[in-house]
C-alpha cells in the first residue's frame, strides 16, 4: 500500500486523513495531547488504522509522503514560551523594536473598542528585550554602497554579550541588508564560530523588504521560535521513524505550501496559523471538485472561528501578518480570526449580570464540562449538548466518553441560574448569541469587503461548525453551504491537496517610466533561484509552476499593494496590464475612483512563487443514490428547534448508513463519527457523490 497522511494539530483535536494508493479517504480524529503532542498523533492515526484494519506501525511503513501542520508555532508566542534570543543590529537602530512604526504600532491588532479606550490598553512590549539587543558600527545606504565596513572585533564583542547572557537563538537585522547583505553574512561567520550551537536568523533571508521594523521584528520573532519549533520537529521525525515511517516529511507554511522538514525548522515563523490555512487551501481544492469558485470558507473547532475567501479559484494574501500584534513580514493567506469556538467558557458577568462567551477557551485538557476530562465551566460545546444535539453513541465514533447530566448542572448553576432564566431558555439564549457573534465576522469578511454572499457558497468546517451553520448561514445569504466529508478534519484535508512552494522575493523600488530590462533581469534571478532550489527537492522543470507578483504602491503612500504580473514576459506592454491590474485591485480595496495614477506608480518588491507539484491519488467518486434517507434513520430525539424556539422531536441520522443522493429535510440531526450537522426547518441536506452534505435553504 501507498499512503499519503497529513495530520492537523489544534487546540483540541488532532486531525488525520490517510488517502490510500487508489483514492479512498479514511479519516481519524483523537483529542490533543499537549504539551507532547505525539499520543494525539498516534491515536488520530490509531483511529484510521482501526478503520483500515491495520495499525499505526503498518501504515507509517507504507506512507510515502507524511504532511504536518500544528499550533505550536503561535502557542509558542501566545503562552510565552519563546526560546531567549538576542538582536545584533546597525549601532542607534537598537530601539526599532520599541519605536514599531508609531502609531501604527501601537493600535495593530487592537479591536475597535479598544482603539476608543486606550486608556485601558498597553503598548505591547518588545518581542527581544532591549538588554538582549547590541549594535555593532556599520552602515550601508539605499543603493548598497558601503559606507562604514563593519569590524571582526566589534561583531565578535556584540556576539560575545549575548553568549554571555545565555541566549539560544541570535537574530541579525542591519539597515539596508536586502541590498546588501556583507554585514549580515559576516556576523553569521561570527556567530557559527563564537556560537555554534545557536539558533540563527538573518533578516536578509527571512525578510528582504522594506521597513527596518517590519524586517527587525520577523528577524527576532523567528529567532525566538527557532530553537522551539526545531525541537519540536526533530521529536516529530524521531517518533514517526521509531514507529517505522520512511518516506518524506513536509510541514506547511501559512502561504498555502509545504516545505521539507529542515526548511521549515528554519523557518518556523513560516508556520504561524498554517493549521487555518491549510483548511483554505482544502475548500479551495475541494471547490475544484464541485465548480465552485467563489468560497467562504469557515473554519469552527476548539478555540477561534476562522473565516477566509476564495473569490474566482483564487485565495487572497493579507499585506501585513501579526500574531498577539507582533508584526512578520511573511506572505500568508488571508484568515481573520475571532476568538470564540466550541471550547469557549460561557460565563455571566458578577458586575453586570450579563452573559459574556470567550475569549478564554477550555481547550481539549480540562476541556467542556461533557467532555468528562475534568472542566467545571460550561462552553458552548456544552450548549450544544444541552440542547440535545450531541449524542454520546456517535460521537468521536462512540470512543469518547460523554457526560451530559454533568453539563446541564454546571450551566445550570454558573449561567441559567444568574441570568434567572431556566435551564433551556438559557442555552438557547447563549445558542443565539454565538450564532450573532458568527455571523457577524461572516459579514465583516464579506459584505464590509464589498462581497455579495449571494454569489459565494459557505463551506464550513471544524468540529463544532455544523451544529450552528444552518442558523448564521440563512440569514447571511449564500448560495448553498457545504459541509465537508472531512468537515472536523478539514485542515488535514488541506495538507493532503497541498504542493511544496517556495516564496522569494527581491526589493528594489522603481519609479514609472520602468526599465524593463532591469525588472526581466530581478524576475530571471528569482526564478533561477526556485527553480534550483526545486530541482534538488527532486522536481524537473515540468513538475514546476512558477507565478509573478509585484508589490506596488502610489508615490509617497506607505501601503503596498501585491498585483499579480501580467503576462509571461516582461515586457513594456506587461508592465502596463500589471499596473491596470494593480489599480483594478487598489479600487476593489479602497472603493470606486480611489486610483490615482496621476500621482505616479512605484513598483517596490517582485515576487516569484515556484510550486513543486506533489504526486498525489485521485479522490473516489462514488454513484448517486435514491433521494430517500430513511435506512440511515436510527432515532429520534428531543432536540431544541430554533426557529419554533422550543423543543421537540426530530429524526437522528448516522452519516455511515446514509447513501450519495439522500436528502434530509428539516428539521433533523445527523450524526458522523467526528461532527454533528443540525438541519433547520425548510432546509434540506443532501449527500453528494463526495460524500459531502450539501445544506440548501427551500425556497
Amino acid at each position: 500500500m501507498d499512503y499519503v497522511v497529513g495530520i492537523d494539530i489544534g487546540g483540541t483535536c488532532t486531525d488525520c486523513v490517510v488517502v490510500g494508493e487508489n483514492g479512498d479517504v479514511t479519516l481519524g480524529k483523537a483529542f490533543s495531547t499537549p504539551p507532547d503532542f505525539s499520543g494525539g498523533i498516534q491515536d488520530a492515526l490509531g483511529t484510521a488504522a482501526q478503520e483500515l484494519g491495520t495499525d499505526v506501525g503498518t501504515i507509517l511503513a507504507s506512507t510515502r509522503l507524511f504532511l504536518h501542520s500544528s499550533t505550536v508555532a503561535e502557542n509558542a508566542v501566545v503562552d510565552g514560551t519563546l526560546a531567549k534570543a538576542g538582536i545584533v543590529t546597525t549601532r542607534g537602530f537598537e530601539d526599532t523594536l520599541f519605536a514599531m512604526r508609531g502609531g501604527y504600532g501601537r493600535w495593530s491588532g487592537l479591536t475597535e473598542d479598544e482603539k476608543r479606550n486606550p486608556i485601558d490598553t498597553d503598548k505591547l512590549p518588545a518581542i527581544v528585550p532591549r538588554n538582549l539587543i547590541v549594535g555593532i558600527r556599520e552602515r550601508i545606504d539605499s543603493n548598497g554602497a558601503v559606507k562604514a565596513a563593519a569590524q571582526d572585533a566589534d561583531i565578535e564583542q556584540a556576539v560575545q554579550t549575548l553568549v554571555d547572557a545565555d541566549v539560544e537563538a541570535i537574530g541579525v537585522s542591519t539597515l539596508w541588508s536586502f541590498v546588501n547583505s556583507q554585514t549580515e553574512k559576516q556576523v553569521a561567520e561570527v556567530v557559527r564560530r563564537i556560537a555554534p550551537k545557536a539558533f540563527l536568523t538573518l533578516s536578509h533571508e527571512i525578510a528582504p523588504v522594506v521597513g527596518e521594523y517590519e524586517r527587525t521584528s520577523t528577524a527576532a520573532l523567528n529567532a525566538r521560535l527557532g530553537p522551539v519549533v526545531h525541537g519540536y520537529l526533530d521529536n516529530l521525525r524521531s517518533n514517526l521513524v521509531e514507529h517505522g515511517f520512511r518516506g518524506q516529511l513536509l510541514v506547511a507554511q501559512a502561504y498555502g505550501g509545504l516545505l521539507p522538514v529542515d526548511e521549515a525548522a528554519e523557518r518556523p515563523v513560516g508556520m504561524i496559523e498554517s493549521g487555518p490555512v491549510s483548511g483554505l487551501v482544502g475548500s479551495q481544492a475541494l471547490g475544484e471538485q464541485l465548480g465552485l469558485r467563489n468560497i467562504i470558507a469557515a473554519d469552527m473547532g476548539g478555540t477561534t472561528f476562522k473565516v477566509g475567501t476564495v473569490r474566482e479559484g483564487l485565495i487572497e494574501y493579507q499585506r501585513e501578518s501579526m500574531v498577539l500584534r507582533y508584526h512578520y513580514a511573511l506572505p500568508k493567506m488571508d484568515v481573520v480570526s475571532l476568538g470564540l469556538a466550541g471550547g469557549s467558557i460561557v460565563s455571566v458577568d458578577a458586575r453586570t449580570e450579563t452573559p459574556r462567551i470567550g475569549p478564554r477557551s477550555a481547550g481539549s485538557y480540562p476541556g467542556p464540562v461533557c467532555y468528562a476530562h475534568g472542566g467545571e465551566e460550561p462552553t458552548i460545546t456544552d450548549i450544544d449538548a444541552i440542547l440535545g444535539y450531541l449524542n454520546p453513541a456517535y460521537f468521536l465514533g462512540g470512543r469518547a466518553e460523554l457526560d451530559i447530566a454533568k453539563a446541564r448542572r454546571v450551566f445550570g448553576e454558573k449561567v441559567a441560574g444568574p441570568l434567572g432564566l431556566e435551564l433551556i431558555p438559557a442555552a438557547a439564549a447563549m445558542y443565539k448569541l454565538a450564532n450573532s457573534l458568527f455571523y457577524d465576522l461572516l459579514h465583516k469578511t464579506t459584505v464590509q469587503r464589498g462581497l455579495d454572499p449571494r454569489r459565494f457558497a459557505l463551506f464550513s468546517f471544524g468540529g463544532t461548525a455544523g451544529m450552528h451553520v444552518g442558523a448564521y448561514g440563512e440569514h447571511l445569504g449564500v448560495s448553498q453551504i457545504v459541509i465537508p466529508y472531512t468537515a472536523s478534519v478539514h485542515g488535514a484535508f488541506g495538507l493532503v491537496t497541498s504542493d511544496i512552494a517556495h516564496e522569494d522575493q527581491i526589493t528594489q523600488p522603481l519609479r514609472a517610466p520602468f526599465d524593463v530590462e532591469a525588472i526581466a533581469g530581478i524576475y530571471a534571478e528569482l526564478e533561477e533561484r526556485i527553480v534550483a532550489q526545486l530541482q534538488a527537492e527532486g522536481f524537473d522543470r515540468s513538475q514546476m509552476r512558477l507565478n509573478r507578483a509585484v508589490d506596488m504602491r502610489y508615490r509617497r503612500q506607505v501601503h503596498i499593494l501585491t498585483s499579480p504580473f501580467v503576462g509571461t514576459e516582461v515586457t513594456a506592454d506587461s508592465l502596463e496590464q500589471t499596473v491596470d491590474m494593480f489599480e483594478r485591485l487598489y479600487e476593489e480595496k479602497y472603493g470606486p475612483q480611489s486610483a490615482y495614477r496621476e500621482a505616479g506608480i512605484e513598483l517596490v518588491s517582485y515576487r516569484v512563487r515556484g510550486i513543486g507539484v506533489v504526486s498525489k491519488h485521485k479522490f473516489l467518486v462514488e454513484q448517486l443514490a435514491s433521494t430517500d434517507p430513511s435506512e440511515a434513520l436510527v432515532e429520534r430525539v428531543e432536540a431544541w428547534v430554533d426557529k419554533s424556539s422550543q423543543v421537540q422531536e426530530v429524526p437522528g441520522y448516522d452519516f455511515e448508513r446514509l447513501r450519495p443522493g439522500n436528502a434530509i429535510p428539516g428539521p433533523a440531526i445527523v450524526w458522523t463519527p467526528i461532527t454533528t450537522l443540525v438541519v433547520p426547518p425548510a432546509q434540506t441536506a443532501r449527500l453528494d457523490e463526495h460524500r459531502n452534505l450539501v445544506l440548501t435553504v427551500d425556497r
